[in-house]
């Protein structure tokens, strides 16, 4: 059974009705460098609950999702990065 879910405002079918946090994000094709947050409602002012990449959850009809670009670089990302452009 597909339940109808929002990510970023659009709708999506999720085929679960248990599903993870990189499912959600795959759904909507995201890839784990980004991070996914459960809104209590669309214009929920708290930001929303962050959902790991491995946390399950129960998905239910016409709950809304915030997928945004993580801030998953290291240091060491950083330095490689610059050496690569000198």
């Amino acid at each position: 059974m597909e339940v109808p879910i929002f990510i970023n405002r659009t709708r999506y079918e999720a085929p679960h009705e248990e599903m993870t946090g990189r499912e959600i994000l795959a759904l909507a094709g995201f890839g784990e460098d980004h991070d996914l947050f459960l809104l209590q409602g669309e214009g929920d002012p708290t930001g929303g609950t962050p959902i790991g990449l491995d946390q399950q959850i129960r998905i239910e009809a016409g709950q809304h999702f915030r997928a945004i670009p993580g801030n998953r670089k290291t240091s060491a990302d950083r330095d490689d990065a610059a050496a690569a452009r000198r």
